[in-house]
């Protein structure tokens, strides 16, 4: 894998994320605080979420829109910008992570 890699398609796929979230009462600034790209892995990553639950049902929403990206994960982050549980999903898989399906 590069070590820098832009992929402007993501933009679009933070859009659909943004829409299906929506769909199933997952509202920006509401109950998540953001929707990154993650270029490097060709992925999605919904930080700044308050409930755990929230972060499962946001997770289950990224895998039902992105099917064919096979690598997810939840966590949560104790400190920094964006506190909270992150709901990530990415096509190219991270050496540097284990990964948990909820």
């Amino acid at each position: 894998m590069n070590l820098f890699a832009f992929y402007p398609e993501l933009f679009e796929h933070r859009t659909l994320a943004l829409e299906a979230l929506a769909a199933h009462d997952l509202h920006w600034f509401e109950h998540f605080s953001s929707v990154d790209l993650l270029h490097d892995l060709f992925g999605l990553e919904v930080c700044g979420i308050i409930e755990e639950r929230d972060a499962e049902i946001a997770l289950c929403v990224l895998q039902e829109t992105f099917p064919e990206w096979p690598h997810s994960d939840v966590y949560y982050r104790r400190y920094g910008r964006e506190r909270g549980w992150k709901a990530l999903i990415h096509k190219h898989r991270d050496k540097r992570r284990r990964y948990q399906h909820i």
